[in-house]
């Protein structure tokens, strides 16, 4: 910090003011590193988290303890190194550390807070430019690679999540809070361009017949109950649900309808 304030006032002697941005980079660099010590230490502060000298596996056998293991990891505050209790299971040749499970860094060396930043950049920007955004804007490196794994499995996990959410609301065990009478309904379609494992055995329109987009569905459901003076329909606030993706229309339609 002395280093810090030392070089501002030199700036300020040398241009007649401070560099302000200059200022707000380094200071946030260094409370970034003040902040990456304190939630290690908070991390480490369990001990490892150790549960004992066996534990349950899933198939009837015993995970052993076996060691401590560190792993680094980066977060939005910067690196940090955690202290894990490895378990063996002898008979399944499998070990894990449950502490990963529970912070929900298993099989990843990102923090769930620089997950969704890449996810965040990455929905909107190139992988290849994500990497420049994210340093600029929340001080960290990550490449272009990362960013476009980590977009893959979050996509993975979301396609995951609203097909258990599809098929809950499609199997009539969903009880209504109210009954709604008159249900709007807007659905719209476009050919999106991608990349050529996502359009094997696809038919496509062009001359060799083979596809180079997939059909991007949105769906758009509302109520309107109420009318203006002059008997305009209003549409009811709040009462817009959007859907969007690649799936079947009637499984998006219905999927849409149901939850809302």
């Amino acid at each position: 910090m002395d280093r810090i304030l030392t070089l501002s006032w030199r700036d300020k002697e040398k241009e007649g003011h401070l560099d302000l941005e200059s200022l707000e980079i380094h200071l946030r660099t260094a409370m970034h590193e003040v902040g990456s010590t304190m939630l290690e230490k908070l991390l480490n502060s369990d001990g490892g988290d150790y549960r004992g000298p066996t534990l349950p596996c899933e198939r009837g056998h015993v995970f052993e303890f076996r060691e401590y293991r560190d792993k680094e990891i980066l977060t939005v505050l910067g690196p940090v190194t955690i202290q894990r209790a490895y378990y063996y299971d002898p008979e399944c040749h499998q070990g894990y550390c449950p502490k990963d499970r529970l912070l929900d860094i298993e099989e990843t060396s990102w923090s769930p807070g620089v997950k969704r930043i890449m996810g965040k950049v990455g929905t909107y920007r190139p992988f290849g430019l994500g990497h420049d955004d994210i340093r600029e804007m929340a001080g960290i490196e990550v490449d272009a690679k990362a960013i476009e794994r980590t977009c893959h499995q979050l996509g993975q996990e979301v396609e995951l999540f609203h097909q258990r959410e599809a098929q809950v609301l499609m199997s009539g065990k969903v009880v209504p809070m109210k009954r709604i009478p008159k249900l709007y309904i807007c659905m719209d379609a476009t050919g999106v361009p991608v990349v050529k494992a996502e359009t094997v055995n696809r038919k496509g329109k062009g001359e060799d017949g083979q596809a180079k987009t997939r059909d991007a569905k949105l769906g758009c459901v509302f109520t309107q109950t109420k009318e203006t003076s002059q008997g305009f329909p209003v549409r009811d606030e709040h009462a817009t649900t959007y859907v969007g993706g690649l799936s079947h229309r009637s499984l998006l339609a219905t999927g849409s309808m149901q939850r809302h």
